[in-house]
């Protein structure tokens, strides 16, 4: 599987692996959950995107997009078998991030679960 998604207590965690980790310029992203904002199942448009870093052939994206001011970052083949997160606040490196986008092979399940997760953290605060 070239990615994970890890449901840590206080965490999420992104792996890349293998050919896809060179396509997408990363390894690991680690998000607190602190920092989603929505958890979604939809692919963006990717006409209003533009690509600056990464691969972008046909279904398959793979790295870092731009959209006026807000940097997504996307790795999937199929755009109908996707976890979408909004964040506030989160930065790669110096770079404001405002959306990514996973690959997953049950986008719904996984939803549930990441959102279980943030309702578990939101009631710790």
């Amino acid at each position: 599987m070239p990615r994970t998604i890890e449901l840590g207590e206080d965490t999420l965690t992104i792996r890349l692996s293998g050919l896809t980790s060179i396509a997408a310029f990363k390894r690991k992203i680690v998000i607190p959950y602190k920092f989603i904002a929505r958890v979604e199942t939809v692919a963006p448009n990717l006409q209003s995107l533009i690509r600056l870093g990464g691969t972008s052939i046909g279904d398959i994206q793979e790295g870092h997009f731009w959209h006026g001011e807000d940097w997504y970052f996307l790795s999937y083949e199929h755009p109908d078998k996707v976890i979408s997160l909004t964040l506030n606040d989160y930065y790669i490196g110096d770079r404001l991030y405002k959306v990514i986008v996973v690959g997953v092979e049950n986008p719904q399940e996984m939803k549930t679960m990441i959102e279980a997760r943030l309702e578990d953290t939101n009631n710790k605060n």
